[in-house]
């Protein structure tokens, strides 16, 4: 009988709790063994809530633990680089949150260190995973769109959805605002929908409402690509607004692809069709969640390397990188990718 990965979870805030432990518990080739928390309490309740035999406050007590095959990083920003790297220097593989690091040059870090250890690294870019991002991937890779030329994205928020208490609201624990927090899990599924294409450079603007955080609160983005097509972002947690949108839109030469809800519609025989497949609505995040796990536990059963490449977590804090650039200096910036 297959022995199951041996999962321990470090940082078990919100979002561990509702994605990654459910998502483990869900997956029969793996077993949730250890829980990492300096919240004692928090800790000691969830170990008890789901059966888990083991607990630690000390992140370097659960690293040594050699009956831990990998560790899901789900703590804040700022934590995200060094621990990964520890974990990793300590013979166990990865699935780190996003974003990898505070910038790209700690994101590279924890990667050199995978491939220097030979160990699997694997950056949380579940939003690719929905269904329903799937499903609109298959369209266009098909060609069904025709050949794009456009794609909008937004995640807008109402000012009392986000908290900027504790370390969200502060640039050196965070490594950004809005545009890193609100646009990384937008530009993992946008990025590989567009897919070939690649970005060559970022215009970006930033602001913050208040002088408290030193974040900004709302963030906008053009993207250009290798191939005229252009992205556009736009995030928000302080607008007035009554309920958060989430959106992207594709636009092709023969059809448009839009989320939340779903629908695509294509040019036929003259006129604007909606072909629309029926896929599932409900859970949609959270099914991306338990696919993530599964293909990072299959990949480490099966020896083969990550399906989702590190270098997709990397380009994302690149992206971050030169956006920050790009307000600071009031000027278009090019991606290391485009640079000679």
């Amino acid at each position: 009988m297959e022995t199951p990965v041996r999962i321990a979870v470090v940082g078990c805030g919100a979002h561990a709790q509702v994605a990654h432990i459910p998502a483990i518990r869900h997956c029969r080739r793996a077993e949730l063994v250890a829980l990492c928390d300096p919240d004692v309490r928090k800790l000691n309740h969830l170990c008890r809530l789901h059966n888990v035999p083991r607990r630690y406050v000390e992140f370097e007590d659960l690293t040594r633990d050699a009956d831990i095959d990998a560790v899901i990083i789900a703590t804040p920003n700022h934590l995200h680089a060094p621990m990964a790297i520890a974990a990793i220097e300590y013979g166990k593989d990865v699935l780190c949150e996003m974003p990898l690091g505070l910038n790209a040059e700690e994101a590279g870090l924890i990667i050199d260190a995978a491939r220097r250890k030979g160990r699997r690294l694997m950056p949380c870019l579940n939003t690719r995973l929905r269904p329903d991002v799937q499903t609109i991937k298959k369209f266009i890779d098909g060609g069904e769109l025709g050949r794009l030329y456009y794609c909008k994205t937004g995640w807008l928020q109402g000012r009392d959805s986000w908290s900027l208490d504790g370390w969200r609201g502060q640039s050196i624990r965070a490594g950004g605002g809005a545009f890193l927090s609100l646009g990384a899990p937008l530009l993992d599924f946008s990025l590989w929908l567009m897919a070939p294409a690649k970005p060559l450079s970022i215009t970006g603007f930033a602001h913050r409402r208040s002088s408290g955080p030193d974040v900004e609160d709302t963030a906008f983005a053009m993207l250009r690509f290798d191939n005229d097509l252009h992205l556009t972002v736009e995030v928000g947690w302080s607008l007035l607004m009554e309920k958060d949108f989430t959106y992207f839109n594709a636009f092709g030469t023969s059809g448009a692809a839009l989320l939340n809800p779903i629908q695509i519609h294509k040019q036929m025989h003259g006129h604007l069709v909606n072909v629309t497949p029926k896929i599932p609505v409900k859970g949609i995040q959270r099914a991306s969640y338990r696919f993530l796990v599964d293909l990072f536990v299959d990949a480490l059963l099966s020896g083969e390397p990550s399906p989702i490449d590190p270098a997709g977590g990397l380009v994302i804090n690149q992206v971050a990188d030169a956006f920050y650039r790009s307000n600071a200096t009031g000027s278009e910036v090019k991606l290391p990718s485009s640079e000679p």
